[in-house]
């Protein structure tokens, strides 16, 4: 057994070596690719900010600098957190920006769940189980509490504020310069302060996977903290369909639980399993009404033929929506019989078309090592300001250092240093597993590389100390 736990953590930390590599030679490329050849500027500020970042982390490592003597600056970190929000939110207040696509989306369907008592998505055809519930059913009890549009951006505004308390309770007492990185990223970063400003999932999931690592480092085995860890994964859930991060608690909880046999592990995890089916069984009780089957999983053929049927191979993995002329082919199938045929339709693309799904994969890769500028574009988009450009520009250079910081970081610490804790491997497997079986069949644009984007550095942040020694080394981050 302890051969294939030692196994599994190298296999988690190589993974995510290779997984980090990938994203800075394919965010390189095409940073100095747009540089180059189409002279934008804002790609060649980035190249310089990508060459201050590694002067940093370089800086970093030459002088050994992993320690955090003043735990002060994590205090003055959660104030200017608290301070940029609460103008963010009094923005949001007067002009919040217009809601489009999937934000409206997730609007629309709390208001449905509130007035119509009816939860579905339509794109030409009636889906009831297209998008998880989760954010749609807060904005519902937001707005039986207070029926007004202010009621969203109240919402997200808190789920902002949640994401800094959790994250502050989470890195305080790290005392090392990746939890200051990681803690610094959640308060002030402009991809953090501008997310609020839409109605996306990615904040209210990366709320739920916080309070999830907060319990998962104090672990002790101890009953309420097994039900607590279900009831996490069940709100994870609910928001955005991630079940992998479930299924790699297996050898978590072994590991945790080493000294003792493997049946008391087991009964350990069989506690969190029943805490999640309970807690997750009224959604699965309510798709086989609908259905008459036990549904976990999402209707998911919109998505795997949107983004894999194109016979352009830069498109692979990007949202190309689907044709009307497929829609009104299967819009008198039931939505299960309609799921299978546009997977199916999308199966036998790939066997017709291998060569564009494998020319497709760097593009893939380029769109997930793309900047996480996704939710600072967007307001800008949707609002107004005469120097837009200027401004957009000045806090998208903010977020690229912390981009490649980011990613920098993590890759060279987990180059040098072995010895992770049970928590740290568990959080490199949660990036690692998610982005193998986004890669395949899902799109890949950079939104859906958050927050799992910053788990290697959490996993660096919080590696601790082995379960199996005593070592006051391993409270250290300093590369062997």
């Amino acid at each position: 057994m302890n051969k294939l736990l030692k196994l599994y953590d190298s296999t988690g930390r190589w993974g995510n070596i290779i997984l980090l590599a990938l994203l800075i030679i394919t965010g390189l490329f095409n940073r100095l690719l747009l540089a180059v050849k189409y002279r934008f500027p804002d790609y060649i500020v980035e190249i310089l900010l990508i060459i201050a970042a590694f002067y940093i982390v370089r800086r970093i490592f030459k002088r050994d600098v992993f320690e955090i003597g003043k735990q002060k600056i994590f205090k003055t970190l959660m104030i200017a957190g608290i301070v940029l929000r609460l103008l963010f939110a009094v923005h949001d207040m007067i002009d919040r920006p217009v809601q489009d696509s999937d934000y409206e989306k997730h609007e629309k369907l709390g208001m449905r769940m509130a007035t119509e008592g009816e939860f579905y998505d339509f794109s030409g055809i009636e889906l009831r189980n297209f998008r998880q519930p989760g954010l749609p059913a807060v904005f519902a009890a937001g707005l039986f509490i207070y029926n007004s549009p202010l009621t969203f951006s109240i919402i997200m505004i808190l789920f902002s504020f949640g994401v800094l308390i959790s994250g502050y309770y989470l890195f305080r007492d790290t005392g090392n310069i990746a939890g200051l990185i990681a803690f610094g990223y959640i308060a002030i970063s402009p991809n953090m302060l501008f997310m609020a400003s839409n109605s996306n999932t990615q904040l209210s999931f990366f709320f739920f996977i916080i309070l999830l690592f907060i319990v998962l480092k104090n672990y002790t085995g101890k009953f309420y903290q097994l039900v607590l860890i279900g009831i996490l994964l069940t709100a994870e859930m609910y928001v955005r369909f991630n079940f992998l991060m479930i299924l790699i608690l297996v050898p978590f909880l072994i590991e945790k639980h080493k000294d003792e046999n493997l049946f008391h592990a087991l009964k350990k995890l069989a506690v969190i399993y029943i805490s999640f089916l309970i807690f997750y069984s009224p959604w699965i009780y309510r798709n086989y009404l609908l259905f008459g089957e036990v549904r976990l999983m999402p209707t998911t053929g919109l998505g795997m033929y949107s983004s894999n049927v194109t016979t352009d191979p830069k498109r692979v993995g990007d949202y190309n929506g689907i044709p009307d002329s497929v829609i009104a082919k299967y819009d008198k199938l039931p939505e299960m019989e309609f799921d299978k045929a546009l997977q199916k339709e999308t199966f036998d693309f790939i066997k017709s078309n291998p060569d564009v799904i494998i020319k497709g994969m760097p593009f893939k890769m380029i769109k997930y090592s793309g900047r996480q500028d996704w939710t600072i574009s967007y307001f800008f988009q949707y609002t107004d300001y005469p120097l837009d450009p200027y401004t957009e520009g000045f806090f998208q250079s903010i977020e690229n250092l912390f981009f490649w910081i980011i990613l920098f970081f993590p890759f060279l610490f987990l180059y040098r240093n072995k010895k992770l804790s049970s928590l740290s491997v568990y959080i490199l497997w949660a990036y690692l597993i998610y982005t193998m079986a986004l890669m395949p069949i899902s799109e890949t644009r950079s939104r859906y590389n958050f927050p799992y984007i910053l788990f290697p550095v959490f996993a660096v942040a919080l590696i601790g100390k082995r379960e199996d020694e005593d070592k006051d080394e391993y409270n250290l981050i300093k590369p062997k």
